[in-house]
């Protein structure tokens, strides 16, 4: 079993880009059914062989949650089903927690690297994943991915993991203070529920001073948002807006 090396801090990391067609998986459902899902999260138990994982899948008409859970069922994979909840009725969106596999499966292999971050998408029969790690590791990342499946694609830049991420202490006291007032009293519903003029009086501030508080909020907020929606961008690659 590999031993993660450990990471200092001056080393480089990677934005991953890749699609593998995953043998055996499950996911090759998504081929012939014209369906979509992905991993809200995952939890690999390295010891006892197995993945908890909290999926969700958008189904179509044509394919229901009845015929997409006998095919589940039939995966040797899939070693247990917990519960299903729909999300969007008109949608045919739901979420399911399951017990998987844990050997030859994308996110055992992954519970091996050294991951920041991690999205992806299951769609025509590919696996497609985005990640951070360490660039000292993605060439074995993908002879790794290339052990279960065939890797379609693989790219990766270098990134700065202090753009990426945003924490709590990202925002000044009167930043969060400021933003959570706006949120809560309808500054941003459509139309406005309080004007910038009434949340300076509740701030005790001037105008022009809880607008910049709000506008260096919502800088940084977007900044790291905006890293989230660029993962998305690459995951739909040549997907249409019918098959969404």
């Amino acid at each position: 079993m590999r031993v993660i090396r450990e990471i200092y801090d001056d080393d480089d990391y990677a934005l991953v880009y890749l699609r593998l067609r995953h043998e055996g998986c499950w996911s090759g459902l998504t081929e012939y059914n014209n369906f979509i899902a992905t991993t809200l999260t995952a939890k690999p138990n390295r010891e006892k062989k197995f993945i908890i994982a909290y999926d969700e899948v958008k189904l179509n008409n044509n394919y229901d949650i009845k015929n997409f859970l006998k095919d589940l069922k039939k995966s040797d994979r899939v070693k247990e089903i917990y519960n299903i909840n729909k999300i969007n009725t008109s949608r045919e969106i739901y979420r399911i927690l399951l017990k998987e596999s844990y050997e030859s499966m994308v996110r055992g292999i992954l519970d091996n690297y050294t991951i920041f971050d991690v999205k992806d998408i299951i769609v025509k029969g590919e696996e497609r994943l985005v990640l951070i790690i360490p660039i000292s590791e993605v060439i074995e990342l993908k002879k790794d991915m290339e052990s279960i499946g065939k890797v379609l694609k693989i790219t990766y830049n270098k990134i700065r993991l202090n753009d990426v991420f945003l924490s709590i202490f990202s925002l000044s006291k009167r930043e969060k203070e400021s933003m959570k007032l706006a949120y809560l009293y309808g500054f941003y519903e459509m139309p406005k529920k309080i004007t910038l003029d009434e949340l300076a009086k509740i701030l005790r501030v001037s105008k022009p001073t809880v607008e910049e508080y709000i506008r260096r909020a919502e800088r940084k907020i977007i900044k790291s948002f905006s890293y989230q929606l660029y993962y998305y961008d690459m995951l739909l690659e040549d997907l249409l807006l019918e098959d969404l």
